[in-house]
C-alpha cells in the first residue's frame, strides 16, 4: 500500500440537493435519493486551510484472491493538533465526493483538537476521483458494494495507524454523515478491534425497498410546522391532478405545469415521473436549507395564494420555482439521463455521484421514495415499479425485482436493521428528517445510544454550535462529546 506526496488542496463544495435538483443541463432532476443534505451548510467555494491531500492504494476486488488489480482513493489528512499517543479521528466517505471541510471546521473537527487527535477523511470508492474502474459501465460497477468498501477502510486505517501516524495502537474514531455515516457505524460493529467507537448523523442503517413512510412524514410535518390547512391544499392539488390524468385531460396538466413532454395515456412512466418531480420540488423547499422555518415559510405562500383552486396554488408554486426554464423536463427520459453517463470524470459522477448512488439504491438499500400508501399528501401514483424500471432503463434488463429486494434482504442480513447489537457507538436524528425511519432513533447497548434532536428537519449536529442553536441541539451536542471522550478512556 502506498502514498504519495502531498499536494495543496483546493476543494469546491457543492450542495448535492442543488445537483439532483437542477443538474448540469440547467433542467430539474429527480434522482434526490440517499438523502444527500450533508453539506446544507457548508460554505461554497470553501478552500482548505490545514489539511493536505494523499491518495492510499488497495484492491480493486477483496473478495477474488486471484484478481490482483489496484487502484488509488484519495484521502484528506489534518495533524495540526495530533499530540504523541493521541487518537485518530476519521470523518468517513460516504456518496459524494471528498469533502475536507469536516476536518478542519465542525463538532467532530472540534472534539479531535482537544483530544489530540490526529484528523482524516477517505473519499469512498467510486465516488469523486477515486474509480477503481475505467468507466462506469454496467459490468464495471460491480465492485461498489458497502463490503468492498469497509475493507477499503479498513486496510486504509491500518496504514494510518503503522506508516502515517506511526502508533499501531492508537485508538480510532469514526463520523459519518448520511450513508457515511452507515458506513462508520458498520465499520464497528465489523471491526470492534480495530475501531473504538462510531458516531453517525442521520446514518441510514436500514435497507427498505418500499419507503412509503418518507412521504408520510412529509406531510405530518406539513402539519405540524406549518398547518392542517397547508395539508389540506398539498393533498387536494395532487388529488385533483391525479383526477385529471383518470379523465384522460392531459393537456391540462401539461399546460399548467408547462412540461417538456405533454402527458399521454401511453407513457406511463412520464406520468409517474411528473408527480414525483412536483413532490420533490416539496422536498427541496422543505428540507433544503435545513430550517423549520422553511416549512412555516412554504405554508404561508400556499394558503396567502389567491388561486381558486388547490391545482392552481400547486401549479403557481411551481411556476415561481421553475419559471425561468422554458419548460420542465419531467419526462422519463430526461430524468433518468443524469444516471446513463459511464464517463468517470463528468460533473453527474464526479461531483455528485448520481449513478453511482442509483446503483446502490438498485442494488443495496432500495429506499424507494413511493407514495401509492395513501398515506400522505402526495398522491398515489408513484410506485416502487417506477424505480425498479429505472433501475433497469439505467443498468439493464438484468436489475429486476428480484435482485433489488434481494440486495436489501442481505443488507439487512449482514449488518442487522434495526438490531445491530453493536457497542460503542451514536446515532443522531432530528425529529422531523424523514430518513430517521431508516436509522434508529431508539437504542441502548454499552456506551451506545441514539438522539433525536428535537424540533429539527436537519440534525446539524455536527455542525459547530451558532447562537441560532435550540437547547436540545446543544444537549445532543454534549453528549455526543461525553461518549467519543468515553470510548477514549
Amino acid at each position: 500500500m502506498t502514498r504519495t506526496h502531498a499536494v495543496p488542496i483546493r476543494v469546491a463544495i457543492f450542495s448535492a440537493l442543488a445537483a439532483v435538483a437542477f443538474g448540469s443541463n440547467a433542467g430539474p432532476l429527480l434522482l434526490d435519493l440517499l438523502h444527500p443534505r450533508a453539506d446544507a451548510n457548508v460554505p461554497a467555494g470553501y478552500v482548505a486551510q490545514r489539511s493536505e491531500a494523499f491518495r492510499f492504494r488497495t484492491r480493486v476486488d477483496h473478495f477474488d484472491v486471484q484478481n490482483r488489480a489496484t487502484f488509488e482513493f484519495h484521502y484528506v489528512s489534518n495533524g495540526e493538533y495530533y499530540r504523541p499517543g493521541g487518537p485518530i479521528f476519521i470523518v468517513v466517505g460516504g456518496n459524494n465526493a471528498l469533502n475536507p471541510y469536516f476536518i478542519e471546521n465542525g463538532l467532530f473537527h472540534d472534539i479531535a483538537r482537544r483530544q489530540g487527535g490526529w484528523l482524516f477523511s477517505n473519499e469512498h470508492r467510486y465516488y469523486g476521483r477515486s474509480s477503481p474502474v475505467g468507466d462506469y459501465s454496467a459490468p464495471n460497477m460491480r465492485f461498489l458494494s458497502v463490503e468492498q468498501a469497509l475493507i477499503d477502510l479498513i486496510e486504509w486505517i491500518d496504514h494510518l495507524r503503522r506508516e502515517v501516524v506511526g502508533d499501531p495502537n492508537a485508538k480510532v474514531i469514526l463520523h459519518g454523515l448520511g450513508y457515511g455515516g452507515a458506513v462508520a457505524i458498520w465499520a464497528r460493529q465489523r471491526f470492534p478491534s480495530l475501531i473504538d467507537g462510531a458516531y453517525g448523523s442521520t446514518a441510514s442503517v436500514i435497507a427498505r425497498v418500499d419507503f412509503a413512510e418518507y412521504g408520510e412524514d412529509m406531510g405530518e410535518t406539513i402539519r405540524t410546522l406549518g398547518h392542517d390547512d397547508c395539508y389540506g391544499i398539498v393533498w387536494r392539488g395532487f388529488r385533483t391532478a391525479e383526477n385529471l390524468i383518470d379523465a384522460g385531460l392531459y393537456g391540462r396538466l401539461s399546460e399548467m405545469f408547462r412540461t417538456c413532454v405533454p402527458l399521454r395515456a401511453d407513457d406511463p412512466l412520464t406520468i409517474e415521473t411528473f408527480f414525483y418531480g412536483l413532490k420533490s420540488s416539496f422536498e427541496a423547499e422543505m428540507f433544503g436549507q435545513a430550517s423549520p422555518d422553511s416549512v412555516t415559510r412554504m405554508c404561508a405562500e400556499l394558503l396567502a395564494d389567491p388561486a381558486e383552486t388547490a391545482l392552481e396554488v400547486l401549479a403557481n408554486f411551481f411556476e415561481r420555482r421553475y419559471g425561468a426554464f422554458d419548460c420542465v423536463p419531467f419526462d422519463f427520459e430526461s430524468n433518468i439521463a443524469s444516471a446513463l453517463d459511464e464517463e468517470v470524470g463528468v460533473p453527474n459522477n464526479a461531483d455528485f455521484g448520481i449513478r453511482q448512488r442509483t446503483y446502490q439504491l438498485c442494488t443495496e438499500f432500495g429506499w424507494f421514495l413511493t407514495s401509492s400508501s395513501g398515506g400522505s399528501p402526495f398522491g398515489t401514483r408513484i410506485t416502487y415499479r417506477y424505480f425498479i424500471d429505472t433501475c433497469r432503463a439505467v443498468f439493464g434488463e438484468w436489475i429486476d425485482q428480484s435482485v433489488v429486494y434481494d440486495g436489501v434482504r442481505l443488507t439487512n442480513l449482514h449488518f442487522g436493521a434495526d438490531d445491530p447489537r453493536v457497542t460503542n457507538v451514536v446515532f443522531v436524528n432530528a425529529q422531523h428528517d424523514p430518513t430517521r425511519f431508516v436509522s434508529l432513533t431508539d437504542y441502548t447497548n454499552l456506551l451506545a445510544n441514539a438522539f433525536v434532536v428535537k424540533g429539527a428537519v436537519v440534525s446539524l449536529d455536527w455542525m459547530a454550535g451558532t447562537p441560532l442553536d435550540s437547547e436540545d441541539l446543544l444537549r445532543v451536542r454534549e453528549e455526543i462529546v461525553g461518549y467519543v471522550v468515553s470510548w477514549l478512556s
